[in-house]
Order: C-alpha cells, then structure tokens, then sequence
C-alpha cells in the first residue's frame, strides 16, 4: 500500500469484492487523518467516526455543516449517507439520480469551504459522469490541493465516471476490474499498454504515482482468504521496449 505525503488526489478503481475497501480503511488507518469527511454511500465507514458497526448514517447536510462550524479548525470526523426524498403528492421518490448528484454537490461544496481535510467519496459512478461532474467535485479535484483537502474518489465503473477526475489524480491504485470497457479506461489513464491490466485477480492491485511515473504493485491480505501471488509491473506506452517486450514479458 502507498502512503505518500504528496497524494492529495488518489483513485480508488477495482470491482466488488477486489479489496479496494480493506485497503482504502488500512490506509485510513495509517494515516490516521483527524479531519475526515467520507461520502458514505455504502454505509461501511463507522470505525472512522466512532459508531458502532452497522450504524446507519443520521447526519442531514445541515449537522454536517454545523458540525464543521463548531469544528472550526480543529479535529472532526463525519460521514453522511445520501437521502432520497419523497414526493408529499404521490409519496414515490422523486428523481433518485438527480436528488443523490444534488447532494453529493452540496457536501463537496462544504468540504472545500472547510478546507484543510481528507474527503472520502465512494462510487462516483453514482454522482458524475465521463463528461460531467457536479461543479464543486470538479472545482475540488483540479483546485483542492490549495484548500489543503486530500482527495480519495472510488469506483467499481471506471469507464461511467467523469474522465477530468481521473486525468487529475496522483496516484491511481486499481485491483481486478472484470469489464474490458472498465479496464481500457484505467489504462487510458495510467498511460499503459491495452491489456496490462487483465491478468489482475482478486486482492491484486497496481498503483501508478504519477509524480515520479514509477509503478508499484502489490496484494490486498483478506482474513481467512488465501493471498495471490504480487503482480507484475505494467509497460507504459512511451516505454521503447513497444509491444513485442510486453508480449516477451508474458511469456
């Protein structure tokens, strides 16, 4: 696992049961941030706010924004669960896509103006787009290192999610991704050759850091299950060993 001070914008891409989030709460661990905001779509982040396990998430917009004015600068951890709303008339939920964007919007807006934090934001296929993203979530990922906020976005679909965030990143870490179409976006991105990232298997990953375009790899250590072996480091595409030194290295 990465722990650098210099990874202010971080993705997290991997598919369901890959890893990703034992990996993303054994570095929360390490780095043990005193002011944390995590968008907590799966509801699965209480050890980091002191909740029991399983507690479901309470917290309106409004006892996060108060919650960080009492704060002011000091140390708070909080984490809000989105809410979907219902139509008084028909008692059906209103536009469930467009309601979880608002709010997701609405809690990037407050952790940009707080600044000096960590913000956790799961499954960003849920609030963005590959060519949208709510302006506050862009504003943070292009412009956030100057607020001092420390950015993790995470995602099963790398291919649904706004590209920008993904061009923005420090440090990329991605595990097994089952989808071609998932796979070829990391990829893309990580400036690495099509297919380099299709041998992966579960609690495997790679990381690209892309301040030093160094590439580290590595493996998720699950409880009671059996560990692969590390993969290999990708080829990038600017790697004058081409194609033919990718295809000798597989063999």
């Amino acid at each position: 696992m990465a722990s650098e001070l210099d990874a202010r914008i971080i993705a997290v891409m991997a598919a369901s049961g890959s890893g990703k989030g034992v990996w993303i709460k054994n570095m929360l661990r390490a780095e043990n941030p005193q002011r944390l905001v995590i968008w907590d779509f799966k509801n699965e982040y209480q050890e980091f706010t002191g909740e029991r396990p399983k507690a479901p998430c309470k917290n309106t917009l409004g006892d996060v924004r108060r919650a960080m004015t009492k704060a002011g600068d000091g140390p708070l951890r909080i984490r809000y669960a989105p809410r979907i709303a219902y139509s008084q008339a028909s008692g059906k939920p209103v536009d469930a896509a467009k309601e979880m964007r608002s709010q997701f919007e609405a809690l990037c807006a407050l952790v940009q103006a707080w600044e000096n934090c960590w913000f956790l934001a799961e499954e960003l296929s849920n609030v963005t787009m590959p060519s949208w993203a709510p302006p506050a979530w862009r504003m943070m990922t292009t412009g956030g290192r100057h607020e001092g906020i420390t950015i993790i976005g995470v995602s099963q679909n790398p291919a649904q999610i706004d590209k920008q965030f993904l061009s923005n990143c420090t440090l990329i870490h991605v595990g097994q991704l089952h989808e071609h179409a998932h796979r070829q976006a990391v990829e893309k991105s990580m400036d690495v050759l099509p297919g380099e990232l299709s041998d992966l298997v579960q609690f495997q990953w790679v990381e690209k850091h892309r301040q030093t375009g160094e590439f580290t790899t590595g493996v998720v250590t699950v409880k009671g299950k059996p560990a692969p072996p590390t993969p290999r480091a990708p080829i990038t595409r600017r790697d004058a060993r081409g194609k033919t030194a990718a295809k000798a290295a597989r063999a």
